[in-house]
């Protein structure tokens, strides 16, 4: 069906993009057609991703636009009468659910196989009884309206490697009527399946993202997966559709975290999955523990669980967990090597295939000299057989990838990968750990080509330049991942070592590749040294080459220069050519015409992903004294990214316009879908109006109906009003009750009133709790008091949620004079990833007088074995194709 869209739409722009109504019009001024298509169905049959629903209305628009754009009508025709014939017989994505069996739940969808106890039935099934737990019951909810209002949506369930996410979205999917399908899209890799399928979704279909990193955060892939999802949800003649992905929550940060400064590749995906998260926990909850040991009885796989699984933990000892770490810890040391060389590559950014030579080259990094020349001739291959090993009817640490009939490795060499458990174990337990050189030397010679640029990244922030340009270098010569960034990064890395005439040599490998902040770049180097006319000359000569950068960065310096007329023509000339500049056409549109001349462009912006489009929108219209039309925006933000900033002035609009129960019943309705601000909102609310204890009563009706929130929102009444005891009173219940944030919210009050003492406790507290700022604040706290000893300790814990907090540590031992310490410790947090810890060492090595090394390790970086490296040369790589240039 695809290439029938595409036809129409390219004879629609070639056609000069005419209007429904001429379309319309022309259609029916000619009798010899003998479809008679209305303005709506022509509409859908160039827009809409639907095939057109009669193959004479499909043919009429395109004998139409054929007319128009000159092509040959009945060439056109016919092809188009061909293509809708081909679609039409083309078989839906997925197959029946009902047509799942056990073994196709293991092997087409991922659910994680359970261990199988020695004295097991053969009577049991693949998958153990299924205990539904509180997060089940919201999952059913999205489940159940989609069937209810055939609307599309989607779910993201974010928890820990085995915490039950996988089969807990099969259970929901088992809820869905008869006939409704499931596509899990992996051949030949997860973002291109699902690009390349996409449109042989049909309505009543879940597409099945398990762990959707693999989708949402590709490098190539990413933005236009997200892109293609949305416009899926959003198209009514297209669903209803459900979406279910699962992600750990590491990578759910890095997807939804909006980057302090530069591109934003993961703006569209923020978009689809916004305010679509539901929380798996990682443990089974006394209610849980309950519930699963009345289905025991009937299930020796769960009755063994519960006898031995440790601290709640029933998905994980179920998939194999503790068994995948007992056969990690008694695995003979070549085995070892193996699977923590898969742990180090994954969590510095390769793909799930590692190859073998990849892992057999960097083992040696991995093992003393003694086990290395202890080993056997077929080392590799005992080895391999151990961690291949089943575990209890689980897979092993680190399996053998067998590939599908036409999709062998490029290579043609066996890929393995490693079991998740014992990657996300990894991660926590080998976040600072340094990576040996043998596996960086291995990471450079047998990386995918797709993962180098990521891999040039980890190896960049941990100071290892030399390392780096490698990859970047190797990136450059196998295409990367296809954007040419390689270049650009690669010059970065160069001009921040202030090795400029290798820098300029990268950067304008980086122009000539028509990388869109290498291009601007090189325009404002000549701006600053020969004034705007000359750098509007030389883009100008770019975009004669063929530069498409170079009409984006024309557009912008002229923006810049305030020519704004002549700006918005380059903007729209860039847009003909498909992914507008949107922000920029609307900023540059409402400069010339006000708010409203700018809507349309703001809508694309945010269609593109740029949510703050929206709360910009609503503020100016909220300024204009247009309270109605800002209302409807502020509503549409706060549903696509949470209220944070505007969800206030969103209820006080509400308020003003449809009265206080309206305003709050909306902000009830927001509570009751997980908002935790719609509740102080509320508060706010009401005792703004003075009505303090009409708050205090509508908080304490929602927190005695299980509410846990609810009991926060209190304490912070009772907090306003000076009353500190009541409000911890308030803050305890609430931890009590469920909510885990309530004790960082009481020991902030404590810290603002001055006892420190108490405040470190609760920080103390929420840390336990699981609260991931706590370690760095209480850490703080204690650094103030000059307990420096203990402060480490509390900077340690905090730094895998951040490596940055190595460095502050680093920096508390430079200020109180340990300046050895200093440096060691900032070598721990390069170890670690922290891109700033090589330049603030530089910095304290001058201060200790110590300048050459600091020069030579500003230009040279770390070697991995921790010594400054001694002076190299950048890596030739070949010349990039792109930019025409």
């Amino acid at each position: 069906m695809r290439d029938l869209k595409d036809l129409l739409y390219e004879m629609y722009l070639a056609a000069g993009t005419p209007s429904l109504d001429k379309m319309a019009a022309d259609v029916a001024e000619d009798d010899e057609l003998s479809g008679s298509p209305s303005r709506d169905t022509i509409r859908r049959c160039i827009s809409s991703p639907t095939l057109p629903p009669g193959q004479a209305d499909a043919v009429a628009v395109a004998v139409v636009l054929a007319r128009l754009a000159r092509w040959d009508e009945d060439v056109v025709a016919a092809r188009v009468r061909a293509l809708w014939v081909e679609a039409l017989m083309r078989v839906p994505a997925g197959r029946l659910i009902g047509e799942y069996d056990d073994q196709l739940l293991l092997d087409d969808l991922e659910v994680h196989p359970a261990l199988s106890p020695a004295a097991a039935s053969t009577e049991l099934g693949a998958l153990p009884a299924y205990v539904a737990r509180g997060f089940d019951a919201e999952l059913a909810e999205v489940v159940d309206a989609v069937v209810a209002r055939g609307r599309s949506d989607i779910a993201v369930l974010v928890g820990g490697s085995s915490t039950g996410k996988t089969r807990a979205c099969w259970e929901a999917a088992r809820r869905l009527p008869d006939g409704w399908r499931l596509w899990h899209p992996v051949e030949p890799d997860p973002a291109s399946a699902l690009i390349g399928q996409l449109d042989r979704v049909a309505p009543q279909t879940v597409v099945w993202l398990n762990e959707a990193q693999h989708y949402l955060l590709d490098p190539k892939h990413g933005a236009q997966v997200a892109g293609e999802l949305r416009a899926l949800l959003n198209a009514p003649d297209r669903g209803p559709v459900l979406i279910l992905g699962t992600i750990w929550p590491e990578h759910w940060a890095d997807l939804t975290s909006e980057p302090n400064r530069g591109p934003d590749p993961h703006a569209q995906a923020r978009q689809l999955v916004k305010n679509r998260s539901i929380a798996v926990p990682g443990v089974f909850t006394s209610e849980d523990l309950t519930a699963a040991r009345s289905l025991a009885a009937g299930d020796p796989r769960l009755a063994q669980a519960l006898q031995h699984a440790e601290q709640g933990q029933i998905t994980q000892y179920l998939a194999g967990a503790p068994a995948l770490i007992e056969h990690y810890g008694a695995a003979p040391p070549a085995a070892r090597a193996l699977i923590e060389a898969a742990m180090d590559a994954r969590r510095l950014g390769h793909g799930l295939a590692l190859s073998q030579p990849l892992l057999e080259s960097s083992a040696e990094g991995y093992l003393t000299d003694i086990e290395w020349d202890l080993l056997d001739d077929d080392w590799l291959e005992r080895a391999l057989a151990y961690t291949a090993m089943p575990l209890r009817g689980t897979r092993g640490p680190l399996t053998r990838i067998r590939p599908r009939a036409g999709h062998r490795s490029e290579s043609g060499r066996p890929t393995y990968r490693l079991a998740d458990y014992l990657e996300q174990h990894g991660r926590q337990r080998r976040h600072g750990d340094r990576v040996p050189a043998a596996a960086w030397e291995a990471l450079v010679l047998h990386a995918a080509p797709v993962d180098r640029v990521r891999l040039a990244a980890a190896a960049h922030n941990r100071g290892l330049l030399r390392i780096a340009m490698r990859l970047y270098a190797a990136a450059a010569d196998g295409n990367g991942t296809g954007r040419h960034e390689e270049w650009r990064l690669a010059s970065g890395l160069l001009k921040g070592a202030g090795r400029m005439e290798e820098w300029r040599t990268w950067h304008r490998r980086a122009v000539a590749a028509d990388d869109d902040e290498a291009v601007r770049t090189e325009a404002r180097i000549l701006r600053e040294a020969q004034g705007a006319d000359a750098a509007l000359a030389w883009l100008q000569g770019a975009v004669d080459a063929g530069s498409r950068a170079a009409v984006r960065a024309t557009a912008r310096m002229l923006k810049e220069e305030g020519q704004l007329e002549d700006a918005l023509v380059w903007f729209l000339r860039d847009a003909e050519a498909g992914a507008p500049l949107a922000l920029d056409i609307a900023q540059t549109l409402e400069k010339l015409g006000g708010i409203d001349a700018a809507l349309h462009w703001y809508e694309k912006s945010f269609e593109q992903g740029d949510s703050g489009s929206l709360q910009w929108v609503a503020r100016r219209l909220d300024a204009a004294g247009r309270p109605d039309e800002a209302l409807a925006w502020y509503l549409r933000a706060v549903d696509v990214v949470g209220g944070f900033l505007f969800l206030g002035r969103t209820a006080e609009l509400k308020e003003m316009l449809h009265g206080t129960e309206a305003a709050l019943t909306w902000l009830g309705e927001r509570a009751d879908a997980g908002d935790t601000l719609a509740l102080g909102a509320a508060a706010r609310l009401l005792t703004g109006a003075g009505r303090d204890e009409a708050a205090l009563a509508w908080l304490q009706e929602r927190a005695e109906a299980g509410d846990a929130g609810a009991w926060r929102e209190i304490a912070l009444i009772w907090k306003r009003a000076g009353r500190k005891a009541e409000a911890l009173t308030y803050y305890d219940r609430a931890v009590r009750e469920g909510d885990e944030l309530a004790h960082m919210w009481g020991a902030e009050m404590l810290k603002l009133a001055g006892d420190k003492a108490a405040a470190l406790t609760w920080y103390k507290r929420a840390a336990d709790a699981g609260a991931t700022y706590a370690p760095l604040h209480a850490a703080k706290i204690l650094q103030e008091a000059g307990r420096v000893e203990e402060a480490l300790d509390w900077y340690e814990r905090a730094a895998p949620t951040d490596p940055g907090e190595l460095s502050k540590a680093a920096s508390m031992l430079r200020d109180v004079g340990r300046q050895e310490d200093a440096l060691a410790w900032y070598r721990r947090a390069a170890d670690a990833g922290d891109g700033s810890a090589l330049r603030s060492t530089a910095e304290l090595l001058e201060e200790m007088g110590r300048a050459e090394e600091a020069a030579r390790l500003t230009r040279y970086g770390w070697e991995p074995d921790n010594t400054i490296a001694d002076p190299w040369e950048v890596v030739e790589a070949r010349e990039p194709d792109g930019g025409g240039r």
